[in-house]
């Protein structure tokens, strides 16, 4: 059996360095969309301080914040990071196959988390 041409083989290569580079950028904003939502989280507190006298309550915009914005950028977040591990998973071809196996299994138990224990995704009624 003959190998596929030279250009067959250069373009298959192209594309599976540019879904790699894909993955890695998903995987990593993944993770930067999860931390920036700590960091909205964590806004809609700033300068609140409730057992200050007078009392500094929330206002609309910080409400806002903690209850609209956190939990969208939470749940980007997570659909990047669970997206990556599984492509690369998938489209990694120099992984070894039990290194497949371990990202398949982190992804399965991420998603086992999302659906356990749905108040790690900023999903609370305030």
């Amino acid at each position: 059996m003959q190998s596929p041409p030279q250009m067959m083989m250069a373009a298959e290569a192209s594309k599976r360095q540019t879904m790699n580079m894909l993955m890695t950028l998903f995987l990593v904003l993944g993770l930067l969309f999860i931390a920036v939502a700590g960091m909205v989280w964590a806004y809609g507190n700033l300068g609140v301080c409730e057992t200050c006298n007078p009392a500094v309550s929330q206002n609309q915009g910080q409400r806002d914040m903690q209850t609209v914005w956190a939990p969208v950028v939470w749940n980007l977040g997570m659909f990047l990071l669970i997206f990556a591990i599984w492509g690369m998973a998938w489209m990694r071809q120099d992984l070894d196959p039990m290194a497949k196996l371990f990202l398949y299994f982190v992804s399965f138990i991420i998603i086992l988390l999302i659906i356990t224990a749905p108040y790690l995704l900023f999903n609370r009624v305030p």
